[in-house]
């Protein structure tokens, strides 16, 4: 307890001198294809976003220390503009320290809620050491060139426990949207319906919340969502039985598509603005054409390098330069605990 007391302090002091913030542009006409790919990393989650332009963000690290950096290499990324961290559960943040000493991202994005685990010690000293800037887990649009993540906030309530106050991102592109609820079960699925947070659907690709636990999505959510297709973040043979059965029946009885990545490695996505999109996995590829149902496809090709800025936001839609905040200078000094 008197070491991750001591890394708070740290990235307290750092306030002092904040990174230099970063100049910022409105969202640019959807082009291009987005990439998404739901990794391989065993009983946790890992998500790397690619936008047409280039533009990277990771959503969790998974369970192991390196997997999820190895992914990253394997699949050519040179940067990293954001890393999100849903919750500071080990199978959420294991591969995260890694991935940010090896590329510094500018921005930071987590629940604000510390955790007393050295695993989670360690990410925060990558935090610190990185410089990266730790973002406020406030409803917020970030913008990403041609795609726009909005931010579903956790409810801040500290005895409701990290699950049900996970970090989740609509990613949107164009008519394309996928939904990434991190390990949020029955009480912040019900705070995000009553405050307005979830989209209406259908929307074309949902992760599955908390690894196809029966204590993840609801039918309240998954009805609302009516996503076409669902990927779930699994190990094989884990110890907790997921997915359970009665997640997955929540999921077919919407007519979703179920990917898993036990049995079928990475999941990698393409869509176009249109709507369209290819769920491609290690064993398979499949090609969803708006509500036309799959067809076969050979590969998904790699996007470019180009790093225009990042810009975000508030839930009035009022544009700040990113690196703002709401008053100037860093966005969030250290981590708190709220309510």
């Amino acid at each position: 307890m008197g070491r991750l007391v001591c890394l708070l302090a740290l990235v307290l002091g750092a306030c002092a001198a904040p990174p230099a913030p970063i100049p910022a542009d409105r969202p640019i006409e959807p082009a291009g294809e987005l990439e998404i790919h739901v990794l391989d990393v065993g009983q946790g989650d890992a998500i790397l976003i690619r936008t047409p332009e280039g533009r990277t963000v990771l959503y969790d690290g998974g369970p192991s220390r390196t997997a999820a950096l190895d992914h990253l290499r394997e699949l050519g990324v040179e940067s990293l503009d954001l890393v999100v961290a849903s919750h500071p559960h080990a199978d959420h943040i294991g591969g995260l320290a890694a991935v940010i000493e090896a590329y510094r991202p500018p921005s930071v994005l987590d629940n604000g809620l510390p955790h007393t685990t050295q695993t989670y010690e360690r990410y925060l000293v990558a935090v610190h050491e990185a410089g990266s800037r730790l973002l406020e887990p406030e409803a917020r649009t970030l913008t990403l060139g041609s795609v726009a993540l909005d931010v579903l906030p956790p409810p801040g309530v500290a005895s409701w426990g990290l699950n049900d106050n996970s970090v989740g991102i609509v990613v949107r592109f164009g008519a394309f949207r996928m939904t990434l609820g991190g390990d949020a079960e029955g009480r912040q699925w019900a705070w995000w319906l009553d405050e307005g947070h979830v989209p209406e659907g259908p929307v074309e690709v949902h992760k599955a919340s908390h690894h196809g636990s029966r204590n993840g999505d609801t039918a309240g959510a998954i009805g609302r969502l009516a996503p076409r297709t669902v990927v779930i973040g699994v190990g094989a043979g884990n110890q907790f039985g997921h997915p359970h059965d009665e997640a997955l029946a929540l999921y077919r009885g919407v007519g979703a598509t179920i990917v898993r990545t036990d049995r079928d490695g990475t999941v990698s996505i393409t869509a176009t603005s249109d709507g369209r999109f290819r769920v491609g996995t290690e064993d398979s590829s499949l090609s969803h054409r708006a509500r036309t149902g799959y067809d076969s496809i050979e590969s998904i090709p790699p996007k470019g390098d180009d790093h225009a800025p990042l810009g975000f936001t508030n839930g009035s839609g009022h544009f700040h330069p990113a690196g703002s905040g709401r008053g100037g200078g860093t966005d969030r000094g250290r981590h708190r605990r709220r309510g």
